[in-house]
């Protein structure tokens, strides 16, 4: 009888042993998962501002390119209304010599 009982207080204490290695074990995984979790949102966030840098550099590389093109055609027509005020004003004096030697 006394073996008997022997042999159920070492599985009791056996079995305690295991549910405090499990424990152990559990509270390692969820350690080791809650820094793994901290790893990937920091990656996940490093990755963010990555893409929000280069779409922000993106734009402004095509809103300056644009505002080039802006320019450029706004230079363009100002040189044609340059070249139509001179048409004009030659036109207007040469009407005015016109009037003068008619006269």
């Amino acid at each position: 009888m006394e073996d008997v009982i022997r042999q159920i207080v070492e599985a009791e204490r056996n079995a305690e042993e295991r549910i405090e290695r499990a424990k152990a074990e559990a509270k390692e995984i969820v350690a080791k998962a809650r820094e793994e979790a901290k790893l990937l949102e920091k990656e996940i966030i490093e990755n963010a501002e990555k893409q929000a840098q280069e779409i922000v550099e993106k734009a402004r590389v095509e809103g300056e390119r644009e505002a080039r093109s802006i320019l450029e055609a706004g230079e363009g027509e100002i040189e044609e209304l340059k070249v139509n005020a001179t048409n004009n004003f030659e036109n207007a004096i040469n009407a005015a010599i016109e009037l003068i030697r008619g006269s």
